[in-house]
Formats: structure tokens, C-alpha cells, sequence
């Protein structure tokens, strides 16, 4: 936990630092990119909690292949999950991501806005909890989402392929859990109970990117 929130820590801070140094970076003659495809990895920190679920913390990985085309980016790719509070979760997702640049690549830095949509699929397990009560018995949860997503980014151009980038934004998104408790002694199958609701987190994330052509 203390390492997951030394990254958090560090990532905001990256983020801060890239904003502030931004506007007193530029160059005299941005230039468009026309047309050029291009690959880039990040990683995000998201620290959530929903109406029926503990505050949960996980660490993700987004490959992406990416579009750039003018002060326009397009990315899509799956998102990873590589670090939970849960003791066991598979995850998986998949995401579209818009970017809306201010200025041209001409400049260092590059600030930008973001907006998307991700579908997500989690398993994992757990106890429940309710009413101020806790409750031993094991639970295997399976939770559907949909996620929106805006927020404020910042590129750092190195040279005409290579860049990083750091961001921070908001996650509102709507999801279905399904619950499955393992049967009593006294009752039999496995009692499932479905429950809908909706969740925002704030999310920090790092990104290192190559953009193809000249």
C-alpha cells in the first residue's frame, strides 16, 4: 500500500511539474502532424470506491496504437491490471481516447485535453460488507462497467518520434456487480444477488510514446 501510494505521490508530482514548465518551453513555429500512426504505453494509478464495494486501489498498463492527424490524436488499445487491494482479480478493458492538442509539435511541450470511453470486465473475490457489519462468508464478485473519461495532459516532444506525456483526470462510469456467495449448510446452490450503481475515481497517468514517419 505505502508503494502504491509513493507512485500515486510521484505521478502527480511528474504532472505538476510537466504543467508548470509548459507554457515557458515553446517554440516560435509549431507545425501540424499529417497523417502519422504511432504506439505508446502508459501506466495509471486509480484510487476509486463505488456504493457497495471497499475503496479499492489499482495500478494499470494501457498499450495503445494511436492516430495522429493536425492537433488531433486518436488512441485505442486494452488496459491491464497489475496491482489490487483484492487478494485475487483478473481484469481486463478496452478503451478510446481522443486528444485535442492547443498548439503544433513544433513546441517541447505540448498540452492537450482528453476525452474517452472504456468497457471493463473484473473478477475477483472477497468478503462483504453491510450495515456496519461484516460478514466472513467468501463472495466471488464479477463487475461490468462502462467508463467515461476527461482530463488535462502535457508532451514532451523529444525530437520528431519520441515523446512522454503525463496526465490527470476523472473517470465517472456506470457498472453492474454480480455477487456470489457460496451456499450454508442450510441452504442450497449459490445465492446471487445482481446490483447496478455508479462510481467516479481520479486517476494520475504516465505515458511514453513513438509516432512513425518523418
Amino acid at each position: 500500500m505505502k508503494s502504491l501510494k509513493s507512485l500515486k505521490a510521484s505521478l502527480l508530482g511528474f504532472a505538476i511539474f510537466l504543467t508548470c514548465n509548459g507554457a515557458s518551453a515553446q517554440t516560435e513555429n509549431p507545425s501540424p502532424i499529417k497523417g502519422r500512426w504511432g504506439l505508446s504505453t502508459g501506466i495509471t494509478f486509480d484510487q476509486y470506491k463505488t456504493d457497495i464495494l471497499f475503496q479499492k486501489m489499482k495500478l494499470g498498463i494501457l498499450p495503445m496504437l494511436t492516430y495522429t492527424y493536425g492537433k488531433n490524436q486518436f488512441e485505442l488499445g486494452p488496459q491491464f491490471q497489475l496491482a489490487t487491494r483484492n487478494t485475487r482479480n483478473e481484469y481486463l478493458g478496452v478503451n478510446f481516447q481522443y486528444k485535442r492538442y492547443f498548439n503544433g509539435f513544433g513546441n517541447r511541450f505540448v498540452p492537450y485535453l482528453y476525452s474517452g470511453i472504456g468497457f471493463t470486465m473484473s473478477k475477483y473475490d472477497g468478503i462483504h460488507y453491510e450495515s456496519g457489519i461484516i460478514y466472513s462468508t467468501g463472495y466471488d464478485y464479477q463487475q461490468i462497467g462502462v467508463n467515461l473519461s476527461i482530463g488535462y495532459g502535457l508532451e514532451w516532444q523529444l525530437g520528431k518520434h519520441f515523446y512522454l506525456g503525463s496526465a490527470v483526470g476523472f473517470n465517472p462510469g456506470i457498472y453492474s456487480v454480480t455477487r456470489s456467495q457460496m451456499p450454508f449448510e442450510y441452504t442450497e446452490g449459490v445465492q446471487t444477488t445482481k446490483t447496478t450503481g455508479i462510481g467516479l475515481n481520479f486517476n494520475v497517468n504516465m505515458q511514453v510514446g513513438y509516432r512513425f514517419g518523418k
